[in-house]
């Protein structure tokens, strides 16, 4: 067992099942945060601010969940606005102080005309739309925590954590079990725990590495709602501690 802290992030909420993993992981006493989309928010608030009510934390993941790259930089920050302020009203319906503000781009596309690759370094022009595009959540008040301990190379040297945006080091990628093409063949609920034991830790399964802190990515799909329980329970069973990060 590696006992070591992890951040738990949920992508594409809320689903209808929503409520249902909040659920789970109070009886667990993990934190999150949600990283929801502006459409399902708009369908599903009551969802948002049941959350909300029980301590965890709504981030921004954009309006429609399309890739940046193949946006105009007006549509970038159109999806990113109109998230914010459906997210606002969310918290102020909630009667909660909106903590902080968190983003993640959809797919991990931050804009910068390169979307197949999240790590790769981006070329002139591409830099120069992904830093409108980090300037623009700086304006709106995003911020990424300073995760000092996570340790990856690849991840420090693709200067992920001196964005604005959160990236992850670690996709549980359980969406993989009902996509057409299963990535890396991960079909079933087995596989997925079957790649938790896995030791690369400069290849994006750095679970059993003692040294890193991490940042999990797992996603509020209807489809995997009735193994997130079981996800769940073998993140804790490798001796995973979940925290949030400072909100200061």
């Amino acid at each position: 067992m590696v006992r070591k802290i992890a951040y738990l992030t949920i992508d594409d909420a809320p689903s209808e099942d929503m409520k249902e993993k909040v659920d789970v992981l109070v009886s667990k006493g993990i934190p999150a945060i949600w990283f929801c989309n502006g459409d399902h928010l708009e369908k599903r608030p009551e969802h948002a601010i049941y959350a909300i009510k029980r301590g965890f934390i709504i981030g921004n993941h954009a309006y429609n969940h399309l890739h940046f790259s193949d946006l105009t930089l007006e549509q970038c920050f159109e999806e990113i606005q109109k998230t914010d302020r459906i997210i606002d009203e969310i918290y102020q319906k909630a009667d909660v102080k909106r903590p902080a503000k968190f983003f993640r781009f959809p797919f991990g596309d931050k804009g910068g005309l390169n979307y197949d690759e999240v790590f790769k370094p981006y070329e002139e022009e591409g830099k120069i739309r992904k830093e409108k595009i980090q300037a623009f959540l700086r304006s709106l008040g995003y911020t990424q925590p300073k995760f000092e301990n996570i340790k990856y190379r690849y991840y420090r040297k693709a200067g992920l954590l001196d964005d604005v945006d959160w990236c992850w080091t670690y996709d549980v990628v359980e969406w993989s079990t009902f996509s057409e093409e299963h990535l890396f063949g991960i079909d079933s609920l087995e596989k997925v725990l079957e790649r938790m034991d896995e030791d690369v830790p400069e290849g994006g399964r750095g679970l059993n590495y003692p040294d890193s802190e991490e940042i999990i990515v797992t996603h509020d799909h209807p489809e995997t709602t009735p193994i997130f329980k079981p996800i769940i329970e073998r993140l804790l069973a490798k001796g995973i501690i979940f925290k949030l990060p400072s909100l200061k």
